[in-house]
């Protein structure tokens, strides 16, 4: 019996060998599944819309973009891990549900350093710090100044637990030892309408969402979350220069379940880093308030693993948990 099932496999095996090789020289051959894990019209969603077209053309099938919300992205990059890892599903992934998110869940469906394909950055985004035009603080020294005057009684919302600007807010309070009360909502947009509306403090956010009421004058910008300052905002410093070693860095990724085979992922990635060339890319992406970048799979393994550990000791100090 044992003889049997060995020279069976001896036989097989290379059979097997034969049919992967084929399949992967005929890739693709059928229509690729982007999964977006967010709800439509956000940034990231309309990152994948500029893509998918543009990547459709250039491997000669279509890439349907297919949106999975919910659970802070986490959702939709279960749905990436669980995949067959045959080219044909590929998703995007960002630094809440990759680099974030396995501090704060008891349980995920996946680990990001071993169950997906890094592929490419696709762009990096910052956060920027506003209040509200006529309040008090006209500088971050003005907001930091009153936390400390009056402990836990400034607030500050949140697209939810977890997400990048409740956590820049948690790295405000943790590298100034001050206490700031987070309020999380379901989504941007209504913590936006609280800060206008004066129900709220502060609040940090991409620039996508906060550009136009910077332009209307409702808000007044304070600072913003990296070390260089945005071309879009000449003249606004970063956090940095009032706290030291504050920095945020977002960035979009795109990956595939573990274990693609490599001659995919250099198509992918060859064809990515053209297509995050074109003028017209750089444009839609400055657009939504982010920075087209790419990167080798290997350098996007490394951004991964370098903001696992950059952020678990902020969120364990800060008792995130997001259930």
């Amino acid at each position: 019996m044992i003889l049997r099932s060995l020279l069976k496999t001896l036989v097989l095996a290379p059979l097997l060998a034969c049919a992967l090789a084929q399949a992967q020289s005929d890739w693709p051959n059928r229509p690729i599944r982007f999964i977006a894990p967010f709800a439509t019209g956000g940034p990231s969603d309309q990152a994948a819309r500029v893509l998918a077209p543009r990547l459709a053309e250039a491997l000669g099938r279509p890439v349907i973009v297919e949106n999975v919300a919910g659970a802070g992205s986490t959702l939709g990059l279960t749905r990436v891990a669980q995949a067959e890892p045959d080219g044909y599903t590929i998703g995007l992934g960002h630094v809440a549900p990759l680099s974030m998110a396995p501090h704060m869940y008891d349980k995920l469906a996946y680990d990001p350093a071993k169950s997906f394909t890094p592929i490419t950055l696709l762009s990096d985004y910052v956060n920027v710090l506003v209040v509200r035009s006529d309040g008090p603080y006209q500088s971050v020294d003005d907001l930091l100044r009153a936390a400390r005057e009056k402990p836990g009684a400034l607030t500050y919302g949140s697209a939810g637990v977890g997400s990048s600007n409740h956590l820049s807010g948690e790295l405000l309070a943790a590298l100034t030892g001050l206490r700031m009360t987070h309020v999380p909502y379901k989504g941007s947009a209504p913590s936006m309408v609280d800060l206008i509306g004066g129900r709220l403090d502060f609040m940090f956010d991409v620039l996508l969402n906060s550009m136009p009421h910077i332009q209307s004058g409702k808000l007044r910008v304070l600072g913003v979350t990296n070390l260089d300052g945005i071309a879009a905002l000449p003249g606004v410093p970063p956090i940095a220069r009032w706290v030291s070693g504050f920095e945020v860095l977002g960035w979009v990724a795109l990956v595939g379940p573990a274990g693609m085979p490599a001659p995919v992922v250099a198509r992918f990635n060859a064809e990515l880093v053209r297509i995050m060339k074109l003028p017209e890319v750089i444009k839609a992406f400055a657009g939504i308030g982010f920075d087209a970048r790419t990167s080798t799979p290997a350098e996007l393994q490394s951004v991964i693993e370098k903001d696992l550990k950059l952020w678990g000791p902020i969120i364990r100090s800060a008792g995130v948990r997001a259930n």
